[in-house]
């Protein structure tokens, strides 16, 4: 379990990998937000046989979640987007 530490680490992780910063110049609106209700809208699938090609290697991925979060562009727009996680191994159900 991550400690509340590593909780951050991780979301500034994230955050800051973020593709679409990029096309927000004011500071104050850039960043990644999280939905009304985010949580009641993740979604999962698991499979029997998956994989993701990473770094030309082929990787077995189980499961997936599928998480909503939101950021505003360089025109003030909200744009929603989805942050897609794989739970790579045989057995990460």
């Amino acid at each position: 379990m991550l400690t509340p530490a590593n909780k951050t680490d991780l979301a500034n992780a994230i955050e800051n990998r973020n593709p679409y910063s990029f096309l927000n110049t004011n500071p104050a609106n850039q960043g990644m937000t999280l939905p009304t209700h985010w949580e009641s809208e993740i979604e999962e699938d698991a499979y029997v046989t998956n994989s993701w090609q990473f770094k030309d290697r082929s990787l077995r991925v189980k499961k997936i979640i599928r998480l909503p979060y939101t950021y505003q562009d360089a025109h003030g727009n909200i744009v929603r987007d989805y942050l897609l996680i794989g739970y790579e191994g045989s057995g990460s159900d």
